[in-house]
């Protein structure tokens, strides 16, 4: 059952992580097309979901609920073939992804709070950020 502190903890990581990719999204709010197959990327928001659940003692349950929720936010229709990936390169242990992982998660684990300026200092630099063409009529 879906409890009321899923939805604050939900809110707050969609929150963060869409912060933290601000400067990257276009005008529509999507993420560059190249971070959606970016191990590091994707690594690095499980990781920081792991350690936020885990640090906040959360159930499997409401981890997968937020993780759906973050990846949504940033994904949008792309959401799920992008957590499929991640998925698919947790589950073969990818060292690339590992890495992030395990980077992500050992960040956030002791906290309470989700600081993610490191990710998007990241992101900045290895990512060109998005821009989309608007047509009026």
């Amino acid at each position: 059952m879906f409890n009321l502190t899923t939805g604050k903890h939900k809110r707050l990581l969609q929150r963060a992580f869409s912060m933290c990719f601000r400067s990257m999204t276009d005008e529509l709010g999507n993420v560059p097309l190249s971070m959606q197959s970016s191990q590091e990327i994707t690594g690095s928001i499980l990781g920081a979901c792991r350690g936020y659940a885990e640090a906040n003692m959360l159930s499997q349950a409401s981890f997968n609920l937020i993780v759906d929720a973050v990846f949504e936010e940033l994904f949008r229709r792309e959401s799920v073939a992008v957590q499929t990936k991640a998925e698919q390169w947790l589950s073969s242990e990818s060292e690339i992804f590992m890495l992030a992982y395990y980077h992500a998660k050992s960040s956030t684990i002791n906290s309470k709070t989700i600081d993610l300026t490191w990710l998007t200092d990241y992101a900045k630099k290895h990512f060109k950020a998005g821009h989309q063409v608007m047509f009026y009529l």
